[in-house]
């Protein structure tokens, strides 16, 4: 079985994340459809959209209604709504099924697609602290996870989910035809089980599109396949020509040669073209609004607060180019916890419920327990800008018993204290000319953690 997990830089669908796993990545707000009606056998228009656009033509079976003997018995896992199956299968289909279909044939989908979907709406915990949104197993089946999550129109979201998705059907095309021995030559010696304590600027530095890749060659080719797709050529492009060492930028065009001819090869399709086309895709479902590209967005407090255009903003170690200072803080408080058999997720979020009050989550759970169910933990801040000139000073007010327990009971403070402090709320410019909404600390501006925007 491939997969891959959602710490810190990306499973075959969704996102969202962020994790985010973003965008109630962990279900805080309930689903509005969870229970099913008329028996496992009822036919829905649900059921009959998804025999018209993938059982009929690709003779794929999407199952969203529960079934345990499908999934992990050692895991609590919640069923999808229902109002968010079409939408997550619309996504595949237009993004992903459609764009190799345009270029390969329906034939190609009938030939390597795999035959069965199913559809979870929670994320699935492991041990380490990660979360996965999604497996392929044996080029047969696909699990994917986080459904209730996802929100179509969010680009963060949808280009979330088609990483997974490219990154999981790339495994299943290698099951199919091996990609050349070269690829592995080109980083060897450099792969670690360690890729989570490894910023994703520092595995772009070392030859690797993401920290994820660095896991094996395997990973490698299965996020270079997915970031370059996702990314598209002329983001792609920004990436190698400003993240990148010297050596770091010849090991990942050795890899980019060897990608594109082990497809042209292996399948006919030129993958040049297939990231054009899916950027359009991606374009179509979900328009940039901007913040990138060198396009100065609109100032982040005049867009990002209570009652404004985004509410949240959300963390992922594993996608976000994060300061060192805040790398080092997870890593603290992970190894914290696991000495006492706790795991600390990499994603979290500052939410605003009211004009000067923010709440941090963060999420942990027990690695000895058979059934992990995530604690939420929640640190409420009064943020206020005293002197009027465009910075929040957060004051912790309060914490809940979750919080209360990983602080002082745990002794887990790296990531909590370090947002009780004065930030500069602004954007980070990459080298790239993209814009992304952070937070400075005013006394250390080099420490700053970088977010993506959510209602």
């Amino acid at each position: 079985m491939k997969h891959i997990h959602k710490n810190s830089v990306l499973a075959l669908l969704m996102v969202f994340l962020t994790v985010t796993a973003c965008h109630d990545a962990y279900n805080d707000n309930p689903a509005s459809d969870g229970e099913y009606v008329g028996g496992p056998n009822a036919k829905t228009p649900l059921d009959n959209w998804l025999n018209e656009n993938f059982t009929q033509p690709y003779n794929i079976e999407v199952k969203y209604r529960q079934d345990a003997s499908e999934l992990d018995l050692f895991k609590t896992l919640v069923p999808p709504d229902q109002t968010k199956v079409k939408d997550v299968m619309e996504v595949v289909k237009s993004i992903w099924i459609d764009t190799y279909a345009g270029l390969a044939g329906d034939a190609f989908i009938k030939k390597y697609c795999p035959k069965q979907f199913v559809m979870v709406g929670s994320p699935s915990y492991n041990f380490d602290g990660s979360i996965t949104l999604g497996t392929a197993e044996g080029g047969r089946k696909v699990v994917l996870y986080v459904v209730n999550s996802f929100l179509k129109t969010d680009r963060y979201a949808v280009t979330e989910m088609t990483h997974v998705i490219e990154h999981e059907f790339t495994h299943i095309l290698n099951q199919q035809i091996t990609y050349p021995a070269e690829l592995k030559e080109v980083s060897a010696g450099k792969y670690t089980a360690n890729w989570n304590t490894i910023s994703v600027s520092q595995a772009r530095q070392l030859g690797f599109i993401t920290n994820y890749a660095m896991v094996s060659p395997d990973e490698d080719i299965a996020e270079m396949v997915s970031m370059m797709l996702v990314m598209g050529r002329e983001g792609y492009e920004r990436m190698l020509s400003c993240e990148t060492t010297n050596d770091g930028y010849t090991a990942l065009r050795k890899k980019e040669k060897i990608i594109v001819d082990y497809f042209r090869k292996a399948f006919n399709i030129d993958l040049y073209e297939l990231q054009t086309n899916v950027q359009a895709a991606i374009e179509a479902v979900a328009p940039s609004n901007g913040g990138g590209g060198g396009s100065v967005p609109d100032p982040l407090l005049d867009v990002w607060g209570y009652n404004k255009t985004y509410t949240t903003m959300n963390f992922d170690l594993m996608t976000m180019p994060e300061s060192n200072e805040l790398i080092a803080r997870y890593v603290a408080d992970n190894d914290v916890l696991h000495a006492n058999n706790f795991a600390m997720d990499y994603n979290f979020k500052v939410s605003f419920y009211d004009t000067d009050l923010l709440m941090l989550t963060l999420y942990y759970y027990n690695i000895k327990s058979e059934v992990r169910v995530y604690k939420e933990a929640n640190f409420v801040f009064r943020a206020t800008d005293p002197f009027d000139e465009g910075v929040l000073q957060f004051f912790r007010l309060s914490e809940d018993a979750n919080a209360d327990y990983l602080v002082n009971d745990l002794g887990a403070t790296a990531l909590y204290s370090y947002f009780n402090n004065t930030f500069y709320p602004d954007y980070l410019e990459m080298c790239s000319g993209e814009f992304l909404p952070a937070l400075f600390p005013v006394e250390s501006p080099s420490s700053y953690c970088v977010g993506e925007l959510s209602n």
